[in-house]
């Protein structure tokens, strides 16, 4: 008997008892029990990577990822917050948790080894090394994104018999087509890279800007904290003015309507001495926009706080290189020419790199055609299961289906922008690419940020509140934006 998903009765499908019983049993997430979900379950996910330095270790890896995968699916129900205020982090968890599992899968089954040269050659700890491919963004390009060296999926990954001797590709060919930029390396080759080779890598950027150790923990530590203060803001502007709608910790019916169109907010009312009160009254749809903008910045903008958070506390220790931790997981979203240089390059790359990894297995599996087109339209498919299951730990949870549609709709238009470059020979790009990319993200980001904000998701806490309100109250309000 199957369980349909998306149905009112059983929204995460199979997932539905996993969903029913961690509502029901789960313990509320305290400072006293928060490592049983945080800590422990990530154990086995560093002995992983320890075990990935060495050849023919593959049934030790997935042994050891079924215990982790084992300790992360009873850690994930058995704790949650419980708080309204608090809801809004299980999404994240539950998120969090399915990458988690997809990275132990990959982990077990790679057949390896998966090393870091480069850093390794400059004097880096191997155990250092095995905790930085377990959480850094660079272990992504390291080795084969397929699970062995055999039936490859792609012709411009490296063959063991068409390489360089170090495994790399020749500098005279162009490997920007390469799925996810996955290079394979030979399992025998001594060679390290120098770092002349590595910027052969186009896809995996690299910090063209050379600092101190200070100077780079400092810089850390300021787009940390600056990213916390435009995250901060936005969300406490969210429950500030929308405490009755979009603001609320509970579930409101038609919130954004309800917000957009029965407040009036002024644009700049510093101005209102100089210019009539009608003229700086913002349209409704101008209110759902900068709304919408502001929930898609924000997932970026506290992703990226933690990340620079990390970063800072790592190479403060002296452990890590300044450069390893130089570049950030996302690469200016707001700049994008394109949906596909939104999606491609300048989103995080953690969820993509699976996504196309789990495609071409799934294709392969089921003997389809492996080409960009059908790894693109499964990975934005699989995009979508993820980010609407993972609300499974949240109560109340937001409705799936329309989180669920954005992320397919994405992957149309990125198809779209495929077939007009085969069609005219151009990419889209420029003004008129930068002008589609937009209304194009505003039009689907607005599927998931209505279904979120009606499910009171807005009037979560998602960070440590301060910054936002003094912001608000004496900056953003008297200044920029006001509530008539």
């Amino acid at each position: 008997m199957t369980i349909p998903l998306f149905s009112p009765s059983t929204p995460f499908g199979p997932f539905q008892p996993l969903h029913e019983y961690a509502i029901a049993n789960a313990e509320s997430i305290s400072w006293d029990n928060w490592y049983n979900l945080f800590v422990i379950p990530l154990v086995p996910l560093y002995i992983q990577a320890l075990l990935l330095r060495y050849e023919r270790t593959r049934y030790y890896r997935i042994a050891v990822g079924v215990v982790g995968i084992t300790l992360l699916g009873r850690a994930v129900v058995g704790y949650r917050f419980t708080q309204p205020w608090f809801n809004a982090l299980n999404n994240g968890i539950g998120i969090g948790v399915m990458h988690l599992i997809a990275r132990y899968l990959e982990f077990g089954f790679i057949e390896g080894p998966l090393v870091d040269r480069y850093f390794e050659a400059k004097g880096r700890h191997p155990l250092i090394g095995a905790m930085d491919v377990a959480i850094n963004a660079r272990w992504i390009g390291l080795g084969a994104i397929d699970l062995d060296h055999k039936g490859k999926v792609d012709p411009g990954h490296i063959h063991l018999n068409n390489g360089n001797d170090d495994g790399h590709i020749s500098p005279s060919k162009d490997d920007t087509d390469v799925i996810d930029g996955g290079l394979e390396f030979s399992n025998t080759h001594q060679n390290i890279p120098n770092m002349e080779e590595r910027t052969k890598e186009s896809w995996l950027l690299w910090p063209t800007v050379k600092r101190t150790r200070l100077q780079a923990v400092v810089r850390h530590v300021y787009l940390a904290i600056r990213n916390y203060v435009i995250f901060d803001t936005a969300l406490y502007l969210i429950r500030y003015f929308g405490r009755t709608t979009i603001g609320a910790d509970h579930p409101v019916p038609n919130a954004l309507y309800k917000f957009s169109h029965e407040n009036r907010f002024i644009i700049l009312p510093c101005l209102k001495g100089f210019v009539k009160q009608e003229h700086l009254i913002a349209p409704w749809y101008i209110v759902e926009i900068v709304t919408s903008i502001s929930v898609a910045s924000g997932v970026w903008l506290g992703i990226s706080s933690g990340y620079h958070l990390i970063g800072a506390i790592l190479v403060g220790t002296g452990l890590w290189e300044t450069e390893s931790w130089e570049l950030d997981l996302f690469d200016s979203p707001l700049l994008a020419d394109s949906l596909l240089d939104l999606w491609g390059r300048r989103w995080h790359q953690f969820f993509r790199h699976h996504f196309i990894l789990y495609s071409t297995l799934i294709l392969r599996l089921f003997h389809l055609p492996i080409n960009s087109g059908s790894t693109l339209f499964l990975s934005f498919i699989l995009s979508g299961l993820m980010h609407s299951i993972g609300q499974f730990t949240m109560n109340p949870h937001p409705p799936l289906l329309p989180i669920f549609l954005l992320f397919p709709l994405s992957g149309m238009g990125c198809s779209l922008e495929v077939m007009f470059k085969r069609m005219t020979g151009k990419k889209v790009g420029g003004v008129y690419g930068r002008l589609w990319a937009w209304i194009a993200m505003l039009a689907f980001g607005r599927l998931g940020t209505k279904a979120w904000l009606e499910s009171g998701v807005g009037g979560s806490y998602l960070t440590p509140p301060g910054a936002g309100e003094w912001l608000v109250k004496d900056l953003v309000e008297p200044y920029l934006i006001g509530k008539v």
